[in-house]
Order: C-alpha cells, then structure tokens, then sequence
C-alpha cells in the first residue's frame, strides 16, 4: 500500500494536560483514506522528535504530505515540516488543509512550499485527490483545490460538489497514541481521563467575528442523537474515560437533539460542551446535570449590548445574566470567553465587559473565565472589512498570517494595546481556580493562585490595566511557551 504522511503543527502554547487535545482535524482527514493506504499522523506536539520521525517516514511509496494549518503559528511550524520536506523529497507534492488555507487559499498555494490546497472540510476531497496520485491521472480535476498556475494560483473549486461526507466518519484512533492525550486533562476544576468528541460540524449562526460562515456556509453538518451518544459511550469505554468533550461549535443548535443524546448518555459518564447562553435558557438544567452534565464553555464576547449587535451574537447582556444565575442553580461549571478590540469598541464598553465578567463570578460560585481574548480579523469574517477600513493592514503573504492568534493584537481601533494586552494576560488567573492543577508549578505555584487572583480581581474593579512587572513576565512566559 502507498502511504501518507499527515502532519499536525504545534500550536504555540502547546501544554500537556490544558491545551493538547487529539489532531481532531488530520485524523478526520484520515478517515477518508486509511481503509486503502499506510497513513503516518505526525503530531508536533507530543513528537518532541518528529523532525526525525518524519524524514523516516518518507519512502518511495510515499504519495504526499498533508499538512493541516489554523491561522497563527501552525503555519510557521507547518512551513517547518513542508521545508523539511522538500529537501528531503524534492518532487513529493506537499498538500495544505484546514481553516487557514480554506479562508486565504489562493495566497497559501502562492507559496513555493504548498503544492496543493485542499479547500474546505476535506475528507472526500483529500480521498479523491490521493487516488489521482496513486492513479497517475490528472490531479487538477479534483474539484475543491487550488494550486499556483502558470499565470497566478487556480482555484478549482465546485460549489455544487460534496466536499464532505456525510454522516461523519469514525475517527481511526488507531494512527496515534491515544494515552498521549487522555490522561491528567483539568477539567471540572480537577484532573480526569477525557477525550474530545465531534458530532457536528459547522454552526447555523452569522456571528461577524468568525469564519465559520464562510467555512460552513452555516451548513450545520450533524450525527443522529443515537449514532452521537452510542459514539461517545463506545469513546469513554474503550478508553476508560471520566469524561467526554464535545468540541461541536454549538451543541445545542438543536435543543431537541441535544437533549436526546444526554438522555441516552444518562449519566453514564460526565460530559461538557461548548454551547450558548440563550440555548441554555430554553433548557431543563437540572435534568441534563443528572445525565451527566458537568461543564459548559459558552462565548459571550461583550458586556454592551451594542458591541454584540454589531458583531451578530442574536445575544443580550440580560440572557447572559439570567443564565448565569440558572447555572448557579446547578452544579454545572460554566467557563465563559469574552472577546475585546473589535472595531469602534469603546474604552466605556470594553470596561462594562470587565464588570459583567467580574458580575458572573460574584454571582455563581461554579462560573470561571476561559479568557479575555483579542479581536483578529481572520480573512472571510464579516468584520474583516470593518477592520480594513477601520486601518487594519492584512498580512500581505503566508509567513505574516503565522504571527496572528486569539493572543495576538491585530487591528487597531480605541483601545490601548497595553490595557488589551493586561486583560488578555491576567483573564488566566481572574477566577483563582480554572487552571488549579494544569497550570505547571515552574511557571506559578499553585498555593499562590488565589493571591494572585485577588490582586488582579482588585485591578479589574478599579479599571487599573497599566502593565506591572508581573502581567510583563506572564508575557514573557506566553511568548515562551
């Protein structure tokens, strides 16, 4: 059989146990393929040696090197690997996929270290365009690529083609260590055996900050309840999980089948999902916490309801509250994101951001803060053009999309970059607790936790985010990591 080597890049703040979940994105590309070729996942991230690892993965039967790149720094560690490749394997076709590459694709194949794009949710494509290799044939009539021309980059792209299959394949776990991922994750405030689970793709939502509407073309792709539940069931056992994460964009999209899977589920096993506010609001909490319901990770973005008009959120500042204080009527942890430096934001609102979140940790002793993440006007979101007039430069070539993340300060606008900077860093430590046993104690003691949160959480009320020694060393740190 021919092999294929599928390449996950490190992140940029990769850390055991908090942030190094399973290559969700190349093993689903690998379902497409592994039941006809050798295929080799190579994951940065826990392959401390994977320069090695991966030269010895190429050989004469080698047909390509899929690479897969989020916006940010995966893109310099994947133009690391494809680097290597190239002078390992000089005529071996290097294929890029994943959001980056599907948003910016015509950029990305203009690059002399990508060969081939794959455009879009890439299974079918990724299959159709690995049987042309192995065939011989013309790999250019594969609908949802791009590639450089003669004249400029081709983009082939099929808008009536199904670029994804449907229903969503089975995960082949057996490419990679699972116990690389499994164990030790801080999750529910305390270390668990957990593993992330999809069982839908896309999100029906038009939210301005985020590309999903363009990725999905809010195409809400979704496992029938008894396929989601019988999978996670048939997950936690087999590797004896506490937990199962649902890393759906919106699990809740459909309340009704939401509900299905927790009653299948039955509290067999603990679960969490990233869903939204109002969502939970038309929801019977108490019963799903009985089905095994323990932690939810909603995205509120803003305290001003005008922010969250312009950036679409079809959300209130009153549902945020009311479900907060629903949600201290259970037992379930509620993880909330808040996003700053979206354009026109005003220092007013971006300081009632900072009150409500201080507001949801006084008033439910479960909730706790993911992060204050910066605005980035990521190609094919709505407000990239608000940002581009609002003076925002776009990167001008592949290597410059690397430096952007949501820890990135990107567009300019009313903000201070040393206010934004100040919350983005200590939103980390704000509730005291989220990243108690996670967090390595080379970096922060954890008896010191809840000292250091009180100081911030007294800088926060007062509106003080001027840099400090400290919030300067935890950037140190972040860069470092």
């Amino acid at each position: 059989m021919s092999q294929i080597v599928l390449v996950y890049p490190a992140t940029g703040l990769d850390v055991r146990g908090l942030s190094v979940w399973l290559p969700l994105s190349v093993l689903a590309v690998a379902s497409g393929v592994a039941d006809s070729y050798d295929v080799a996942v190579i994951d940065q991230r826990v392959d401390r040696g994977w320069r090695r690892t991966l030269t010895r993965a190429l050989d004469a039967r080698t047909l390509c090197v899929g690479i897969s790149a989020m916006t940010g720094a995966q893109i310099r560690h994947g133009l690391d690997a494809a680097r290597l490749v190239r002078e390992a394997a000089p005529g071996l076709p290097i294929v890029w996929g994943g959001n980056h590459p599907t948003l910016a694709a015509a950029q990305t194949a203009e690059h002399p270290l990508v060969d081939i794009v794959v455009v879009g949710a890439g299974e079918r494509t990724f299959r159709r365009l690995v049987d042309a290799l192995q065939a011989g044939t013309d790999w250019r009539r594969v609908p949802n690529i791009a590639y450089q021309g003669e004249g400029g980059a081709v983009l082939q792209l099929d808008a009536g083609a199904a670029a994804d299959p449907d229903p969503l394949p089975e995960l082949p776990y057996h490419l990679v260590n699972v116990e690389d991922y499994v164990s030790g994750r801080a999750l529910f405030g305390r270390p668990v055996r957990s593993l992330p689970l999809i069982t839908s793709f896309g999100c029906p939502y038009a939210c301005a900050f985020c590309c999903q509407p363009v990725l999905s073309r809010r195409r809400w792709r979704r496992m029938p309840p008894e396929q989601a539940a019988r999978r996670a069931s048939a997950l936690a056992e087999r590797y004896r999980l506490d937990a199962v994460e649902f890393h759906d964009e919106e699990f809740f999209a459909d309340r009704d089948r939401g509900v299905r899977i927790a009653q299948r589920i039955g509290g067999a096993f603990s679960w969490y999902v990233q869903t939204r506010m109002d969502d939970l609001l038309g929801l019977d909490l108490a019963a799903l916490e009985r089905n095994g319901l323990r932690a939810v990770q909603p995205g509120l973005e803003s305290g001003s309801d005008r922010i969250l008009a312009l950036v679409r959120k079809q959300e209130t500042v009153a549902q945020y509250r009311a479900a907060n204080a629903a949600l201290a009527r259970t037992g379930i942890a509620a993880t909330y994101n808040f996003m700053m430096g979206f354009p026109t934001e005003t220092p007013e609102e971006l300081r009632a951001t900072v009150d409500l979140a201080l507001e949801l940790l006084d008033a439910n002793p479960n909730a706790r803060v993911a992060g204050f993440y910066a605005f980035v006007p990521y190609p094919g979101c709505e407000l990239y053009e608000l940002a581009l007039r609002q003076g925002f430069v776009a990167p001008g070539s592949l290597e410059d999309w690397s430096r952007y993340s949501r820890q990135h300060i990107a567009a300019p606008g009313l903000l201070d970059r040393d206010a934004l900077e100040f919350l983005m860093l200590t939103s980390k430590f704000i509730d005291g607790s989220r990243l108690h046993g996670s967090l390595p104690p080379y970096l922060l003691p954890r008896e010191l936790l809840p000292r250091v949160a009180r100081r911030y959480r007294g800088l926060w009320g007062r509106h003080d985010f001027r840099p400090s020694w400290d919030v300067r060393l935890l950037a140190l740190a972040a860069r470092w990591l």
